[in-house]
This record gives C-alpha cells, structure tokens and sequence, in this order.
C-alpha cells in the first residue's frame, strides 16, 4: 500500500487537439511529398515535439530535443543499407544470409541505442532521461534466452515424434508446445520490460521496478485464453467445410470441387475472418492494458521517493481502439490525426505520478545521445521495442 496521500498524486494531463494536430499532420504530409521525403525527418521531430510539448505533469511539459539533421542523417543511413541489402538479396542467396546474420547479431546493440537515443533527447524541468545498459544483458534477453527456448522446443518436438505418431502427436503438441510458447513470451516480455525499466534514468536517478515472470506468465495465458472462445465459434462455422474438403484430398476429389466448395462457403470465411480479427483486437487490448498497469505500478523513482500509477480500463480502451479504427476507415485515414489525438489523450490521463516532485533533487547528466542511425533502422523495419 502507498504511503503518499491523494494530495500528493500529480495526473498527467494532455493539452493537443485533434484539429491543431490535423493541421500539422497535413503539412507535414504535404511537404514530404513535394521534397520527395527529405522533410519527413523534419515532420518527425514536429510531430514528437507536439505530443511532448502537449504533455503536462504538475505545471510544465515534457520537451523532445532530436535535432531534423540528426534524423535525416540516421534516415538517409538507414535506407542505404536497406537498399545495399535488397541489390545483395538479388546478387548472391549466400551473401544475403550472411546480411541477414550480421543484422541479427547487431539486433540487441541497435535496440538498446534506440533506447538510448530516445531517452537523451526527452527532457522534463529541463532535466533529460537516460538509458544505460549492459549490452551482454540485453544480448542474452534478445538473443541467447529465445535461441535456448528454440532448441529446447527442437528436442522436445524431436522426442515427442519418436514417442508418438499421428493423432497423439498433434495432442502432444496442444498440450505442450502451445503453452511451452505462451510461456516463453510471457518470460520474453518479463526480461524486456525489465531490462528497459531498470536501466531507465531521469538525470541521475534511477527507475527500479520488480518484473516478476510470473505475473506476465499469467497474463500471456489469459490473452490467450480470449481468443479461445473465437477459435470455436470459428472452427463451428467452417467445421464442416473443412471436414468435407479433408474427405475430398483422401479419397482423391478434384481440385476444382474443392474449389467449388470453399466459393460457396465465401460469406463464411469472411465472417471467421472479420471474428479473428476482433478477437486479436480484443486479446491485444487486454494485454496491453494488463502490461501497462502492472509495469507503471511497479515502478519506482530515486529509492521509491516517486511511484507511478496507472488506471487504464480493459473495457474503456477497447472500447476506444475500436472507435478509433471506424474513425480511420471511414474517413479514409484523413481523419487518423484525431485518432492519435484520442488515443494520446486517453494513455496519459490515465497515467498518475505519486511524490513530491518539487523537492525531488537530481542532477542532469552531460552525456550526448548515440546517432539516430539505429532509431531510423527500428522505425524503418518496424521492429516493436518501443514501451
């Protein structure tokens, strides 16, 4: 239970709007083009300077340094040795999997400087954050924990189709490997968040937070079992479509009466796939608000003198996700800036900082952020390591 009084709790308040930011967003999109993407790396840092200089805790509002030349420099990086990638793909099989296995072994390296880099250039009270990391850390939590997990699951696949053949082969598989997996991402995820959180600095003081495995192990099982219920209402639906197309490759049936079949069950696949989809949406959200909640609540500041909390609502986030997305289709994606808007607004009004932030004393560090190189790798192939 937390010491602090309600007094002494500070809400997050968010201050953008949809119609300024719409405008923003257009000019940004405009000028991109006409420049033919130099000026994104311009749109980039006027886009995170709205979103922070909009984000208010206590009286003032977070900044965002990053410099467009920085970024455009990193960018231009970026894509050069993306496009070197894809001419080498083309040249030699051998050569882009020697790429490719480079890339691989730089992964941990290019997350934690991206880290790094975001860090340095977010400031609050004109003091920056900060990431330092043990790199070999973050080696064994990106690379060497699911390399172990990978083999593990090898030979016991491989013992599995030794021991078992056919039907009690896929039931091992149900019973063992689907939870063997659940439960690696729900380890994966522990390691990650607490890599990220307790290397994390404001100034010199440092984040500290407890990511029990457990607690996300139980987390990934219960968004797994969301998706159970659509799983069966799906398999219901095409069951017996399915059933009659597996009857047809056993005994021979033409190709073209499968093909009749699956045209006149059209309604229906599109159906499973329209349920999929929102139970994904609705699995994802949970999690979501499940991992934001559990992280922001465990986390402390300079020895526990600051503590975080998080309200997000499964039900009111869903709920949002879903609008946000009619908002989007309907429009076309014009509307998507009041999208981004919403969503803001909802993540950090929800979003409590508990302790005297006034007579908090630290001191800002002198250190420069690494070049933007690997941010723009990380945003560039969409790699998800942000929090």
């Amino acid at each position: 239970m937390s010491s602090f009084t309600k007094t002494q709790r500070h809400a997050l308040k968010f201050h953008g709007e949809g119609g300024k930011y719409f405008v923003i967003w257009l000019v940004n999109i405009f000028l991109s083009i006409i420049t033919l993407g130099i000026y994104s790396a311009w749109a980039k840092v006027r886009t995170y300077r709205y979103f922070y200089g909009n984000t208010e805790l206590s009286g003032d509002r977070f900044d965002y340094h990053a410099r467009p030349l920085q970024i455009l420099i990193g960018r231009i990086i970026a894509f050069v040795g993306i496009v070197i990638f894809y001419i080498c793909s083309m040249a030699s099989e051998t050569l882009t999997m020697l790429i490719v296995a480079v890339f691989v072994l730089l992964l941990p390296w290019i997350i934690v400087r991206s880290w790094r880099f975001n860090a340095i250039m977010s400031s609050y009270r004109g003091v920056r954050f900060n990431y330092i990391c043990r790199l070999g850390r973050a080696y064994w939590i990106f690379l060497g924990f699911p390399l172990v997990c990978f083999i593990g699951l090898i030979l016991a696949f491989g013992v599995a189709r030794f021991l078992a053949s056919g039907l009690t082969e896929f039931i091992l598989a149900l019973v063992f490997f689907i939870p063997a997996f659940i439960t690696f991402n729900g380890v994966s995820t522990a390691l990650s968040y607490d890599l990220y959180v307790n290397n994390l600095f404001f100034g010199d003081a440092a984040f500290k937070g407890e990511m029990k495995k457990g607690a996300f192990v139980k987390m990934a099982f219960k968004s797994a079992l969301i998706v159970v219920p659509v799983l069966l209402i799906a398999g219901a639906i095409l069951g017996k479509m399915i059933y009659s197309i597996a009857l047809m490759s056993a005994f021979g049936g033409a190709e073209e009466a499968a093909s009749m079949m699956i045209l006149s069950h059209y309604g229906s696949i599109i159906l499973v796939y329209v349920l999929m989809l929102f139970g994904s949406m609705v699995a994802a959200a949970w999690l979501i608000v499940a991992h934001r909640n559990y992280v922001a609540n465990q986390t402390t500041l300079n020895n526990g003198a600051i503590r975080l909390y998080s309200s997000m609502k499964f039900t009111s986030y869903l709920g949002l996700l879903f609008t946000n997305a009619l908002i989007v289709i309907f429009s076309l994606g014009i509307a998507s800036p009041f999208a981004h808007v919403r969503h803001a607004r909802y993540v950090l009004e929800t979003l409590e900082v508990e302790g005297d932030l006034d007579s908090l004393t630290v001191h800002a560090h002198s250190e420069h952020a690494p070049g933007a190189v690997t941010e723009e790798l990380v945003q560039a192939l969409d790699i998800n390591v942000g929090f």
